[in-house]
């Protein structure tokens, strides 16, 4: 028995063996397939080996390789086809026993047999081969996304998409969707948004930056982010330019879409609110005459009832038709996406008061444990998305051609919020700081946003070395916030049979702790309602010349141009508080039963029936003209040397009128200033796939429109109120930039660099004691100087079909500011404190995992996103500033190919349920553990102050083209 199983074992290692010695000894052909003319690799190009009878074939990859594996010893004919190349001659290659046979081919594009080669605009932008012949070519340091890079990533919004390019992180809304960018440290207030390099306005009620979650990402060709300027580029651009380069039309006939459904892991675990939007009432009372009264009748409450259930799921759709006629003349495109959404989150907020304690260590901050009422909320969010683009393109010859392009964007969001507001009563209760009160708030909201552009653009050649091009462009943005309605109910809560126990706390050592806790009667409390609606309207125009000459031999181009822009933005708020009746003969409110049956009336407070409009600080009018001008040579010293440099001027006139009563300063005023800003850039081209490039740009940032008006606005989606300051000076900022590039393949890169910025007078929120004395409020201040520096890398790399995507930002900016302190005996002194600035992050990195297998069709990608901690407001007190939590986030998607006309795809985002975190870095003993504990406290070295959450989120559907 035993020799048998030996015998076996033998057979067995034999037979591995001699396994093993096939592959070891098998032959091989590989090699790699390139342009002759660029270097570039032909991804995709299909290589044919044959003898006799034998044949087979396979695809170059991505590193631009193929290979044949253990294919038999003899001589095999080998060529190679690829679209748009001519086949290559037929190659002997001997496979000769136990060896691998190299064959690397530079194959020629058919253009090279016509007498005349005619490039024309309309080649394919969406391809990442054209994204990174952006890079290597432009004269900015720029970062690109294709389309083709979007398609396959996790992310169907633009703004989730950029948060996934090097020096980017983002900020959320209450959907989980990424919002905003912030650029190199350089908060969200220092970025431009573009559509096609036309500047677009914002449907921000306050703001000038863009929401970029109003953009579905199936309408772009490719995203360009510049991080340096030129003297042609407009100059309040200092953290960078996002340039959304829309689809345009294709040279043949495409007709190209997708569908889809989705669901949030959220509504797994809880209900979905909503409520019937078509109820809301789109005009406040007495808009036409807002210092009329209005009636209790003019609020109707069935826009307040909501229901809770499971939400359906999620649907996206898009379709895309182009061509070109007319011998390739006209060029028409039209597409549009629709994304009907159900989305969320749950949040919990301590509300930050203008209380704080003295130092507990001698010469120590401050502390801000006064916490007197906390929020916890409920987000329910029906949004539905729809984008259209057309463009009309019109070449009359080779010299002169225009394009007619319009887009339409829309985001509405119908939310409900449901609120339970704690306000802490002194004692503790099980465990946990007891209330005095709780009120249940139920809020409805319509936000109802959509920006509109039409532009239309000329090139023209005049001659060899001279040529021309301009844009007109008409842009609108609107948000309207009809009847947010918030209703209130409240009932007090009292502690039973209460002792004294020690907390440990030395400013609170002792508290009294309830042994049981008993509610009052529910109560209906007060109800407001805000109508807000802002209008945001741009004309603008723009013309830019160019003359080619030869100075010493070499080759140099001259341009000057100007443009003009003028803004006009009205922003009308009006605000109601319905007072709830009393019970005849009492102090008390009627008890509640339901939403419609609570009374109100305007009699006890007449003066609450005229609303807020004709003396809101919200309600103002606008008016910006911008004028710029620009000259610049570029010069190339070698055929590796070019330099770009110029001077731009811009002058700005802004004129504004709000509604606040005349004798307070800052009602109205009118600002006019002139800029002008050096620009210098250069690039050598190490090799024909590297280059270094180093620039300077002084850049501005004009303050908000909002944040000249000094008067408190409370914004019914934020915590805190705002007010403006009509001190506020713009920022001035130098920027020094260098990058090391090497693009060794189509989807291959490396890019390495530093940059340093010194801003004069930077704008930041800080939070301020409130016109009522006890709340804090944010006012934009100008704080001082200060500096940001830091160093990007950038990097992706393909070994055969599987790749890694790699890039990581370090940032650091100090900013000196004077804080107050309260020392022991309740003085209030001041303190130097040197942080960061606002919305800066010292750590920011990508990693992303890929597959890419174009004979099968299959693309995935699992990627992983890390953003460092960084201050979100700044507060008056010393060391006391408010600060974001550091997040990692993780997304997949994968596609695959079916057939010749559809791709099926799934996606999978937030699957670590990442949560929102904001921290006061403070001593939280007593806050964390014992007696008095907050919820949601995570550590005795901070405060949580707020802490929300998205879940994961899941989709998955089809595309076509045809």
């Amino acid at each position: 028995m035993k020799i048998h199983i030996r015998f076996k074992k033998t057979l067995l290692t034999c037979a591995l063996l001699f396994c093993f010695n096939i592959v070891l000894h098998a032959q091989n052909i590989k090699g790699n397939i390139t342009d002759a003319k660029t270097g570039e690799t032909l991804i995709g190009a299909t290589v044919i080996i044959q003898n006799g009878t034998f044949k087979q074939s396979t695809t170059v990859k991505l590193d631009g390789s193929y290979l044949f594996k253990n294919v038999p010893a003899g001589t095999y004919k080998l060529f190679v086809s690829y679209v748009g190349y001519k086949t290559s001659n037929v190659y002997d290659v001997d496979a000769s026993q136990n060896a691998t046979a190299i064959l690397n081919l530079k194959m020629v594009d058919n253009s090279t047999a016509l007498k005349e080669v005619t490039i024309t605009e309309h080649a394919d932008r969406a391809t990442e081969r054209s994204a990174r012949s952006e890079e290597k070519n432009s004269n900015n340091t720029i970062n690109v996304v294709s389309a083709q890079s979007i398609a396959i990533s996790p992310d169907v919004l633009v703004s989730n998409v950029l948060s996934r390019v090097s020096g980017i992180s983002i900020d959320r809304g209450n959907t989980g969707d990424a919002q905003h960018v912030i650029i190199r440290g350089m908060d969200k207030q220092y970025n431009t948004t573009l559509i096609n390099g036309v500047k677009i306005p914002s449907p921000d009620n306050r703001n000038r930056f863009v929401p970029l979650d109003i953009f579905p990402a199936g309408l772009v060709d490719r995203i360009d982010i510049y991080k340096t300027l030129t003297p042609d580029m407009e100059s309040d651009a200092s953290g960078g330019v996002i340039n959304l380069v829309m689809k345009t039309a294709p040279d043949k006939l495409v007709v190209d879409g997708d569908f889809g459904t989705g669901y949030s892991q959220l509504f797994f675990d809880r209900g979905f609110s909503s409520f019937n939007h078509s109820t809301v009432s789109s005009t406040a009372p007495n808009q036409s005459m807002p210092t009329n009264p209005a009636s209790i009748s003019d609020f109707p409450y069935q826009n307040l009832l909501t229901k809770s259930g499971y939400p359906p799921p999620n649907a996206t759709a898009s379709l895309t038709i182009g061509n070109r006629y007319f011998n390739n003349k006209l060029g028409v495109l039209f597409s549009g996406s629709y994304q009907n959404l159900y989305q969320g989150a749950n949040d919990f907020v301590v509300v930050q008061e203008n209380t704080v304690g003295p130092p507990s260590t001698p010469g120590g901050p401050n502390s801000e444990t006064a916490f007197q009422s906390s929020y916890n909320r409920q987000y329910s969010s029906h949004l539905s998305r729809l984008g259209t683009i057309a463009s009309i393109d019109y070449k009359f010859d080779d010299n002169n051609s225009i394009n007619l392009f319009a887009t339409y964007l829309q985001l509405n969001e119908y939310r409900v919020r449901n609120t339970q507001d704690l306000t802490y009563g002194g004692y503790s209760y099980q465990g946990y700081h007891g209330t005095f009160s709780i009120d249940d708030l139920t809020e409805t909201r319509s936000d109802l946003q959509n920006i509109y552009n039409i532009t239309l653009n000329g090139k023209h050649k005049i001659s060899n070395a001279f040529k021309f091009d301009w844009t007109v462009a008409k842009s609108q943005a609107t948000h309207k916030l009809p009847d947010d309605a918030e209703f209130d109910t409240q009932y007090g809560t009292s502690p039973v049979q209460t002792t004294q126990e020690a907390t440990g706390d030395p400013q609170q050592p002792y508290t009294s702790v309830a042994a049981g806790v008993q509610n009052s009667p529910v109560m209906v409390a007060n109800e407001s309602r805000i109508w807000m609606h802002n209008t945001d309207n741009d004309i603008s125009a723009y013309l830019n010349l160019h003359y080619d000459v030869t100075i010493f031999g070499r080759k140099a181009i001259f341009s000057a141009g100007g443009m003009f822009r003028h803004k006009t933005r009205d922003n009308f708020v009006d605000k109601f508080s319905l007072p709830n009746t009393f019970i005849p003969g009492t102090n008390n409110a009627e008890l509640y039963t339901s939403i419609p049956a609570a009374t109100f009336t305007f009699d006890q407070s007449p003066d609450k029936a005229v609303g807020s409009a004709s003396t809101d600080p919200g309600t103002y009018t606008f008016t910006e003209n911008v004028q710029g001008g620009y000259g610049m040579a570029q010069y190339f010293i070698s055929d590796k040397f070019d330099v770009i440099f110029g001077l731009r001027a811009e002058h700005t006139y802004q004129s504004y009128d709000s509604a606040l009563p005349a004798y307070l300063y800052g009602k109205t005023a009118t600002i006019t200033y002139t800029d002008y800003s050096p620009r210098i850039s250069a690039k050598y081209a190490l090799t024909d796939n590297q280059a270094l490039r180093a620039s300077y740009f002084q850049s501005i940032l004009r303050p908000a429109f909002a944040d000249l008006i000094p008067y408190s606005d409370p914004i019914p989606n934020d915590t805190y109120s705002t007010t403006g300051n009509p001190n506020l000076q713009h920022t001035v900022i130098d920027n020094y930039d260098v990058r090391y590039e090497f693009f060794p393949g189509v989807f291959d890169e490396f890019m390495g660099g530093v940059f340093y910025k010194y801003l004069t007078n930077p704008i930041e929120a800080v939070f301020e004691q409130g016109t009522s004395g006890a709340s804090n409020e944010l006012t934009p201040e100008n704080l001082g100087n200060a500096h940001n520096y830091g160093a990007e890398l950038d990097a992706k790399k393909y070994f055969g079909n599987f790749g890694v995507s790699v890039n990581y930002t370090y940032t650091q900016s100090r900013i000196t500011t004077s804080k107050s302190i309260v020392d022991a005996n309740h003085q209030v002194t001041t303190r130097d404190q040197t942080r960061p600035l606002q919305g800066q992050a010292a750590n920011i990195g990508n990693v992303s995992l890929l597959y890419k297998d174009q004979k099968n069709g299959l693309d995935a990608q699992l990627s992983l996103s890390y953003t460092g901690e960084r201050i979100q407001a700044v507060s008056r007190y010393y060391m006391l500033d408010t600060w974001e939590k550091a997040t990692t986030t993780l997304d997949f998607s994968v596609q695959k190919k079916v057939g010749n006309h559809f791709i099926i795809f799934a996606k999978a985002n937030n699957l670590l349920n990442t949560p929102y975190e904001l921290i006061i870095k403070q001593d939280n003993s007593s806050n964390y553990t014992g007696l008095l504990k907050y919820q949601h406290q995570e550590s005795p070295n901070y405060t949580t102050v707020e802490y929300e959450q998205f879940y994961a989120r899941y989709s998955l559907g089809a595309k076509y083209n045809f």
